[in-house]
Protein backbone atom coordinates (compact mmCIF):
# COMPACT_ATOMS: atom_id res chain seq x y z
CA UNK A 1 0.00 0.00 0.00
CA UNK A 2 0.95 3.44 -0.83
CA UNK A 3 1.12 6.46 1.55
CA UNK A 4 -2.45 7.29 1.96
CA UNK A 5 -3.24 3.41 3.53
CA UNK A 6 -1.39 4.67 6.78
CA UNK A 7 -4.63 7.11 7.79
CA UNK A 8 -6.83 4.24 6.69
CA UNK A 9 -9.08 2.93 9.63
CA UNK A 10 -8.04 -0.73 10.39
CA UNK A 11 -9.54 -4.06 11.69
CA UNK A 12 -8.58 -7.30 13.17
CA UNK A 13 -11.35 -10.31 13.64
CA UNK A 14 -10.92 -12.94 16.08
CA UNK A 15 -13.06 -15.89 15.10
CA UNK A 16 -13.97 -18.00 18.56
CA UNK A 17 -14.69 -21.94 18.78
CA UNK A 18 -13.65 -25.29 19.20
CA UNK A 19 -16.51 -26.13 16.41
CA UNK A 20 -15.00 -23.97 13.71
CA UNK A 21 -11.30 -25.46 14.65
CA UNK A 22 -12.59 -29.02 14.35
CA UNK A 23 -14.49 -28.57 10.81
CA UNK A 24 -18.01 -28.91 13.08
CA UNK A 25 -18.99 -25.27 11.55
CA UNK A 26 -17.68 -23.38 8.57
CA UNK A 27 -16.94 -20.06 9.32
CA UNK A 28 -18.78 -18.36 6.97
CA UNK A 29 -18.35 -15.05 9.29
CA UNK A 30 -14.90 -14.22 7.85
CA UNK A 31 -15.60 -13.69 4.33
CA UNK A 32 -18.73 -11.71 4.82
CA UNK A 33 -17.13 -9.00 7.60
CA UNK A 34 -13.74 -8.86 4.92
CA UNK A 35 -16.54 -7.99 1.79
CA UNK A 36 -18.16 -5.22 4.14
CA UNK A 37 -15.48 -3.74 6.14
CA UNK A 38 -13.69 -3.33 2.00
CA UNK A 39 -16.78 -1.46 0.67
CA UNK A 40 -16.58 0.83 3.85
CA UNK A 41 -13.13 2.05 3.57
CA UNK A 42 -11.64 0.23 6.89
CA UNK A 43 -8.35 -2.04 5.94
CA UNK A 44 -9.57 -5.61 7.65
CA UNK A 45 -5.89 -6.32 8.49
CA UNK A 46 -5.94 -10.03 10.31
CA UNK A 47 -8.06 -12.88 10.94
CA UNK A 48 -7.28 -14.90 13.86
CA UNK A 49 -9.48 -18.56 14.19
CA UNK A 50 -8.51 -19.59 18.33
CA UNK A 51 -10.42 -22.41 20.80
CA UNK A 52 -12.75 -21.58 23.74
CA UNK A 53 -9.77 -20.87 25.76
CA UNK A 54 -10.33 -18.28 28.39
CA UNK A 55 -6.40 -16.64 28.58
CA UNK A 56 -6.16 -16.67 24.72
CA UNK A 57 -8.98 -14.84 24.27
CA UNK A 58 -8.51 -12.25 26.55
CA UNK A 59 -4.93 -12.00 25.58
CA UNK A 60 -5.61 -11.79 21.52
CA UNK A 61 -8.78 -9.45 22.04
CA UNK A 62 -6.38 -7.31 23.96
CA UNK A 63 -3.96 -7.33 21.53
CA UNK A 64 -5.99 -6.44 18.42
CA UNK A 65 -7.60 -3.60 20.66
CA UNK A 66 -4.00 -2.07 21.08
CA UNK A 67 -3.07 -2.78 17.03
CA UNK A 68 -6.25 -1.56 15.33
CA UNK A 69 -9.20 0.84 14.96
CA UNK A 70 -11.80 -1.85 15.38
CA UNK A 71 -11.61 -5.51 16.45
CA UNK A 72 -15.12 -7.75 15.42
CA UNK A 73 -15.34 -10.84 17.48
CA UNK A 74 -17.66 -13.89 16.38
CA UNK A 75 -18.98 -16.51 18.68
CA UNK A 76 -18.92 -17.31 22.16
CA UNK A 77 -21.82 -15.09 23.72
CA UNK A 78 -24.63 -18.07 24.19
CA UNK A 79 -25.38 -19.89 27.42
CA UNK A 80 -23.60 -22.86 27.40
CA UNK A 81 -20.47 -23.65 29.48
CA UNK A 82 -18.21 -23.04 26.58
CA UNK A 83 -19.74 -19.15 25.67
CA UNK A 84 -17.14 -18.09 27.57
CA UNK A 85 -15.89 -14.62 25.43
CA UNK A 86 -17.49 -11.91 27.27
CA UNK A 87 -15.67 -13.01 30.79
CA UNK A 88 -12.67 -13.95 29.07
CA UNK A 89 -12.39 -10.31 27.26
CA UNK A 90 -13.10 -8.63 30.48
CA UNK A 91 -10.65 -10.48 32.40
CA UNK A 92 -7.87 -9.63 29.50
CA UNK A 93 -9.06 -5.68 30.37
CA UNK A 94 -8.66 -6.41 33.99
CA UNK A 95 -12.22 -6.00 34.95
CA UNK A 96 -15.01 -8.09 35.73
CA UNK A 97 -18.00 -9.47 33.62
CA UNK A 98 -21.50 -7.88 35.40
CA UNK A 99 -25.00 -9.04 34.21
CA UNK A 100 -26.56 -5.97 32.86
CA UNK A 101 -30.14 -4.95 34.05
CA UNK A 102 -31.23 -4.05 31.04
CA UNK A 103 -29.99 -7.28 28.98
CA UNK A 104 -31.28 -9.22 31.67
CA UNK A 105 -34.99 -7.83 31.59
CA UNK A 106 -35.02 -8.59 27.66
CA UNK A 107 -33.64 -11.79 28.04
CA UNK A 108 -36.65 -12.33 31.00
CA UNK A 109 -39.44 -10.96 28.31
CA UNK A 110 -38.06 -13.28 25.70
CA UNK A 111 -37.96 -16.54 27.63
CA UNK A 112 -41.17 -15.79 29.82
CA UNK A 113 -40.83 -19.15 31.70
CA UNK A 114 -38.64 -20.93 29.78
CA UNK A 115 -35.97 -19.22 31.47
CA UNK A 116 -33.05 -20.89 32.96
CA UNK A 117 -30.31 -19.71 34.85
CA UNK A 118 -27.46 -20.21 31.83
CA UNK A 119 -29.73 -17.71 29.52
CA UNK A 120 -28.99 -15.00 32.23
CA UNK A 121 -25.25 -15.68 30.95
CA UNK A 122 -25.82 -14.28 28.10
CA UNK A 123 -26.82 -10.85 30.11
CA UNK A 124 -23.01 -10.21 31.03
CA UNK A 125 -21.08 -7.43 29.69
CA UNK A 126 -17.68 -6.37 30.57
CA UNK A 127 -17.88 -3.71 33.21
CA UNK A 128 -17.98 -0.25 31.56
CA UNK A 129 -19.14 -1.44 27.93
CA UNK A 130 -21.67 0.29 26.07
CA UNK A 131 -24.88 -1.50 24.66
CA UNK A 132 -26.35 -0.15 21.50
CA UNK A 133 -29.93 -0.42 20.64
CA UNK A 134 -30.54 -3.05 17.89
CA UNK A 135 -33.28 -1.94 15.62
CA UNK A 136 -36.37 -4.61 15.91
CA UNK A 137 -36.56 -7.69 17.93
CA UNK A 138 -33.48 -8.80 19.81
CA UNK A 139 -30.88 -8.10 22.75
CA UNK A 140 -28.52 -4.95 22.90
CA UNK A 141 -25.43 -5.18 20.95
CA UNK A 142 -22.07 -4.62 23.02
CA UNK A 143 -19.29 -2.15 22.36
CA UNK A 144 -16.55 -2.68 24.86
CA UNK A 145 -13.67 0.04 23.80
CA UNK A 146 -13.12 -0.33 20.00
CA UNK A 147 -14.32 -4.15 20.35
CA UNK A 148 -17.59 -5.04 18.99
CA UNK A 149 -18.62 -8.65 20.15
CA UNK A 150 -21.09 -10.43 17.76
CA UNK A 151 -22.85 -13.65 17.89
CA UNK A 152 -21.06 -16.54 15.66
CA UNK A 153 -24.61 -17.35 14.23
CA UNK A 154 -24.49 -16.16 11.39
CA UNK A 155 -27.35 -14.61 10.27
CA UNK A 156 -27.25 -12.96 13.92
CA UNK A 157 -23.87 -11.33 12.70
CA UNK A 158 -24.57 -10.34 9.63
CA UNK A 159 -27.60 -8.64 11.04
CA UNK A 160 -25.62 -7.04 13.99
CA UNK A 161 -23.01 -6.15 11.80
CA UNK A 162 -25.59 -4.48 9.36
CA UNK A 163 -27.29 -2.47 12.12
CA UNK A 164 -23.54 -1.18 13.47
CA UNK A 165 -22.56 0.39 9.96
CA UNK A 166 -23.17 3.69 10.29
CA UNK A 167 -21.09 4.64 12.96
CA UNK A 168 -17.67 2.54 11.54
CA UNK A 169 -15.80 5.49 10.16
CA UNK A 170 -13.84 4.94 6.74
CA UNK A 171 -14.02 6.26 3.04
CA UNK A 172 -15.30 3.94 0.63
CA UNK A 173 -12.79 1.28 -1.90
CA UNK A 174 -12.82 2.83 -6.07
CA UNK A 175 -12.93 -0.65 -7.53
CA UNK A 176 -12.50 -1.56 -11.30
CA UNK A 177 -12.22 -4.61 -13.19
CA UNK A 178 -11.13 -5.90 -16.32
CA UNK A 179 -12.35 -9.75 -17.32
CA UNK A 180 -9.59 -10.64 -19.89
CA UNK A 181 -8.60 -13.93 -22.60
CA UNK A 182 -4.92 -13.95 -21.34
CA UNK A 183 -2.33 -16.18 -19.63
CA UNK A 184 -1.02 -14.26 -16.48
CA UNK A 185 2.33 -14.90 -17.53
CA UNK A 186 2.08 -12.66 -20.70
CA UNK A 187 0.29 -9.82 -18.34
CA UNK A 188 2.36 -10.17 -15.17
CA UNK A 189 4.96 -7.44 -16.32
CA UNK A 190 2.06 -5.02 -17.38
CA UNK A 191 0.52 -5.75 -13.81
CA UNK A 192 3.47 -5.03 -12.14
CA UNK A 193 4.66 -1.78 -14.16
CA UNK A 194 1.25 -0.46 -12.70
CA UNK A 195 1.76 -1.41 -9.59
CA UNK A 196 5.21 0.25 -8.89
CA UNK A 197 4.00 3.02 -10.59
CA UNK A 198 0.73 3.39 -8.07
CA UNK A 199 1.74 1.78 -5.49
CA UNK A 200 -1.89 3.40 -3.76
CA UNK A 201 -3.79 0.74 -6.12
CA UNK A 202 -4.45 -2.44 -4.77
CA UNK A 203 -3.82 -4.58 -7.86
CA UNK A 204 -4.96 -8.16 -8.25
CA UNK A 205 -5.07 -11.19 -10.50
CA UNK A 206 -6.94 -14.03 -10.31
CA UNK A 207 -7.64 -16.91 -12.83
CA UNK A 208 -10.71 -19.36 -13.67
CA UNK A 209 -10.74 -22.01 -15.60
CA UNK A 210 -13.98 -22.61 -16.28
CA UNK A 211 -15.49 -19.16 -17.10
CA UNK A 212 -16.77 -18.98 -20.82
CA UNK A 213 -15.89 -15.34 -21.37
CA UNK A 214 -13.11 -14.79 -19.41
CA UNK A 215 -10.15 -16.41 -18.30
CA UNK A 216 -8.79 -13.87 -15.83
CA UNK A 217 -10.22 -11.29 -13.96
CA UNK A 218 -8.11 -8.06 -12.51
CA UNK A 219 -8.94 -5.46 -10.07
CA UNK A 220 -7.76 -2.49 -9.44
CA UNK A 221 -8.57 -0.86 -5.75
CA UNK A 222 -8.11 2.32 -4.13
CA UNK A 223 -9.57 5.57 -2.41
CA UNK A 224 -9.17 7.89 -4.56
CA UNK A 225 -11.42 8.05 -7.29
CA UNK A 226 -8.65 10.12 -9.83
CA UNK A 227 -5.79 7.46 -8.84
CA UNK A 228 -8.10 4.19 -9.97
CA UNK A 229 -9.17 6.05 -12.59
CA UNK A 230 -5.21 7.03 -14.06
CA UNK A 231 -3.88 3.45 -13.23
CA UNK A 232 -6.97 1.86 -15.18
CA UNK A 233 -5.80 3.79 -18.15
CA UNK A 234 -2.39 2.74 -17.97
CA UNK A 235 -3.44 -0.65 -17.84
CA UNK A 236 -5.24 -0.89 -20.07
CA UNK A 237 -3.16 0.82 -22.93
CA UNK A 238 -0.07 -1.53 -21.96
CA UNK A 239 -2.85 -4.93 -22.18
CA UNK A 240 -4.19 -3.71 -25.55
CA UNK A 241 -0.42 -3.81 -26.81
CA UNK A 242 -0.95 -7.65 -25.69
CA UNK A 243 -1.63 -10.78 -28.04
CA UNK A 244 -4.71 -10.52 -25.33
CA UNK A 245 -8.41 -10.64 -25.76
CA UNK A 246 -10.21 -7.87 -23.79
CA UNK A 247 -13.52 -8.19 -23.05
CA UNK A 248 -15.73 -6.07 -20.69
CA UNK A 249 -14.12 -3.40 -18.22
CA UNK A 250 -16.10 -2.01 -15.12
Amino acid sequence: MGEGAKTWPTAGMVVIGNEVLSGKVADTNSPFLCRELNFLGIELREIVTIPDDFERIGAIVREYSERFTWVFTSGGIGPTHDDITVPAIAAGFGCQALRNPEVEAALRRHYGERLTEEHLNMALVPEGAELITMPGPGFAQIQFHNIFILPGVPQLFEFRFNSLKKQLEGQPVVLREFFLRADEGVIAGSLREVAERFPEVLIGSYPDFFKSDYSVKITLEARAQETVAAAVAELQAKLEALPITIGRVN
